[in-house]
C-alpha cells in the first residue's frame, strides 16, 4: 500500500544534491534546502571536483547535522546520474527531492507539494516550475549565445493529467519538467528504476519520463517557480557543443528510452518514442545556420534522416513495425 500523510506522520524529504566544480555555490544550495521545514536530510554527493569542492562539502557535514556528505569509491568522478543514483540508495525518507549544487530552493518550496500529496491519496510525484538566477555576466552572454531565454520558466505551460504526463513530454510542445521542480514518493524507484548511468547528458530528462511512464505525478505550481536554477559561465546547459555533438547527446538519450520502454513499456509507448526519434533526427539541423532555402525540403529532411543508418536498431523496429 503507498503511505499516507496523516496528522502522526510528519512530511519528511530527502534533498539529493550531486556536487560537481560547485564550490562557490554549493553552500546557498545546502542552507536553502535546509531551510526548508519539510527538509529531513541533505545528501551530498562529491563527485570528484578538482576545485575545493570537497573541502566546503566537509565543512557544511561538520556544521549542519541534517547535511550528509557521500563519494564514490576513491573519490572517483562518475557523472551526474551515478551520483544522483548513490544519494537515491542512501535516502532514508519517503520522499524524495533534488537540488543542484548551483541552484537553490525558494521559500515554501514543498508547501503546494505537502498539500497535493495530503490530499490526493493515490498522488507518487509532483512536478512545478523553476526560473532563473544570473550568476554573472559571463554566465549570461553564455546562455545567450546557446539561445536560451534567461526569464523563461522551467517547466510545463500547462498542468496534465497524470495518464497523458509521459506522452505530452516524449511529444513535447508544452514544456518540460526539471529534477529541481520534482517531488517524487521513494517507492516510484522500484517501478522506474535508477538513473542510467551511462548517459553524461540528458539522464534527468530520461529518468523523468520514466516517472511519468510507471507513477501518477501530478501538477503542483506551475505559475511562480519554486526553485532558481544557477546562470553562470561553467553551466552544463550553455556549454559550447557542435551541432553533431548536439545530435549525438540527444540520440543517446533517446536510444537508452527507447531501450528501457522495450522492457518495461507497452507497444503503444514504443511506438510514440520511435516516432520521437524519427522527428527529432528530421528536425535537427546539421548546422546552426544551416541554409534551408538553397536545397528542396524534402531533400533536406531525407538527408537528416539518413542519419539514423547509425542506429540500425531503430531501422530494424521501424520496417518492422
Amino acid at each position: 500500500m503507498k503511505p499516507k500523510i496523516t496528522k502522526g506522520k510528519p512530511f519528511l524529504v530527502s534533498v539529493i544534491t550531486p556536487v560537481y566544480n560547485a564550490a562557490q555555490f554549493v553552500t546557498r544550495s545546502v542552507e536553502s534546502a535546509l531551510a526548508q521545514p519539510e527538509t529531513a536530510e541533505v545528501l551530498l554527493i562529491e563527485d570528484g571536483s578538482p576545485d575545493g569542492s570537497l573541502v566546503v562539502c566537509q565543512a557544511l557535514a561538520e556544521k549542519y547535522e541534517k547535511v550528509k556528505l557521500l563519494r564514490h569509491p576513491n573519490g572517483e568522478n562518475r557523472g551526474p546520474g551515478a551520483s544522483r543514483n548513490l544519494g537515491l540508495k542512501q535516502a532514508s525518507h519517503d520522499y524524495i527531492a533534488f537540488v543542484d549544487a548551483d541552484n537553490f530552493y525558494l521559500p515554501n518550496r514543498f508547501a503546494t507539494v505537502k498539500d497535493i500529496f495530503r490530499n490526493i491519496p493515490d498522488c507518487e510525484g509532483v512536478y512545478e516550475i523553476i526560473g532563473n538566477f544570473v550568476q554573472d555576466e559571463a554566465g549570461l552572454q553564455r546562455w545567450l549565445n546557446a539561445n536560451r531565454d534567461p526569464v523563461k520558466l522551467t517547466g510545463l505551460t500547462k498542468p496534465v493529467e497524470p495518464g497523458d504526463l509521459a506522452s505530452v513530454l516524449i511529444n513535447g510542445g508544452c514544456g518540460g519538467l526539471t529534477l529541481d521542480g520534482l517531488t517524487l514518493r521513494r517507492s516510484v524507484l522500484k517501478k522506474s528504476g535508477f538513473m542510467a548511468e551511462e548517459l553524461r547528458l540528458h539522464q534527468d530528462t530520461d529518468f523523468i519520463i520514466r516517472a511519468a511512464l510507471v507513477a501518477k505525478l501530478y501538477p503542483g505550481n506551475l505559475q511562480e517557480p519554486v526553485a532558481l536554477r544557477g546562470i553562470h559561465d561553467h553551466n552544463r546547459l550553455s556549454a559550447p557543443r557542435s551541432q553533431m555533438r548536439e545530435y549525438k547527446n540527444r540520440m543517446a538519450y533517446w536510444m537508452c528510452l527507447y531501450r528501457w520502454s522495450k522492457k518495461h513499456a507497452n507497444s503503444t509507448v514504443q511506438k510514440e518514442i520511435l516516432r520521437a526519434i524519427v522527428r527529432y533526427s528530421k528536425a535537427h539541423k546539421y548546422f546552426k545556420k544551416f541554409p534551408l532555402n538553397l536545397f528542396p525540403v524534402r531533400l533536406v529532411w531525407l538527408t537528416r534522416l539518413i542519419r539514423l543508418v547509425a542506429y540500425p536498431e531503430v531501422i530494424y523496429d521501424l520496417l518492422k513495425r
